[in-house]
């Protein structure tokens, strides 16, 4: 990946890959925010945005506490930023 990724549509995947994730379990509300993950869910969902984007996600969110889409869009961008800077 050799451009800069735009945190709007960052955003926009994140969100959709949560409801597509969320939608195939049973019982499981569509989410809004990162804040209405479960944490099997959020995993899920990292796993998927690493395919995604190529980049490795699960180890640098130990710390994160963001609970809307566009706070783990960040994370993505950044480390997606740093891949391109070393590569």
């Amino acid at each position: 990946m050799t451009e800069t990724l735009d945190k709007r549509v960052v955003t926009e995947t994140v969100a959709a890959t949560a409801r597509m994730i969320c939608a195939e379990q049973p019982d499981v509300p569509e989410p809004n925010s990162v804040a209405d993950l479960d944490s099997f869910s959020m995993v899920q969902i990292i796993l998927e945005l690493e395919n995604i984007y190529h980049v490795r996600l699960l180890e640098s969110l130990e710390e994160f506490d963001g609970a809307e889409f566009s706070e783990l869009a960040d994370i993505i961008v950044e480390s997606a930023a740093r891949n391109q800077n070393m590569g």
